[in-house]
């Protein structure tokens, strides 16, 4: 039987993909209805369908298990449209496009990132940069804002609700990859343990 936080961290994880999802799905079933009647209804089921798909690939890579090891453009495609509800984008330029990360530091790196899209509510750039051996993931923009739960999670406090299921989840991969997370008022800091 899971321990009580790993059920109630199942369960939240389990409510934000269905926020995550439902809206695409909607859009989709909605489209489809109507596709006899108006001709674009076509084209925004399958906009509507990319990108639920995307928004499945992500999660998948993030919080799944069989995840291989990725390379700066990898990360690329599966964030690509998925920061901020679209309003943010990602810069990878500074690392290098040759380095690959392992399987539990690749998701490390996708729910970080994910993490520096919800610190950006009007939108902006999230930037991925190589620091002392790891990583520093800085999101700009005009308002930089970033999860209370995310401070509360890397201080070892509960930090539970489908909104703040991110911030546990982050916790957790960077003990399982043996690395570190450390959160500055400008950027969230992430290298190997020692």
């Amino acid at each position: 039987m899971l321990a009580e936080p790993r059920l109630n961290l199942a369960q939240d994880l389990c409510a934000r993909l269905c926020h995550d999802l439902v809206g695409p799905l909607g859009t989709v079933a909605s489209a489809v209805e109507m596709v006899t009647e108006d001709p674009e209804a076509a084209e925004l089921a399958r906009e509507a369908a990319a990108s639920l798909r995307g928004r499945l690939q992500l999660w998948r890579a993030a919080c799944g298990a069989g995840t291989g090891p990725m390379r700066p453009a990898d990360l690329a495609a599966l964030l690509d449209g998925n920061l901020a509800g679209g309003r943010a984008s990602l810069a990878l330029g500074a690392l290098p496009p040759g380095e690959s990360f392992a399987a539990p530091v690749a998701q490390l790196l996708l729910v970080a990132a994910m993490l520096g899209g919800e610190a950006l509510p009007r939108g902006g750039v999230v930037r991925l940069l190589p620091q002392e051996g790891g990583v520093a993931l800085r999101p700009e923009g005009r308002v930089l804002n970033w999860p209370p739960a995310l401070a509360a999670a890397l201080a070892g406090e509960p930090a539970e609700g489908p909104r703040a299921v991110l911030a546990p989840l982050l916790a957790q991969l960077a003990g399982a990859a043996g690395w570190q997370a450390r959160l500055t008022e400008e950027a969230l800091l992430l290298h190997p343990q020692g």
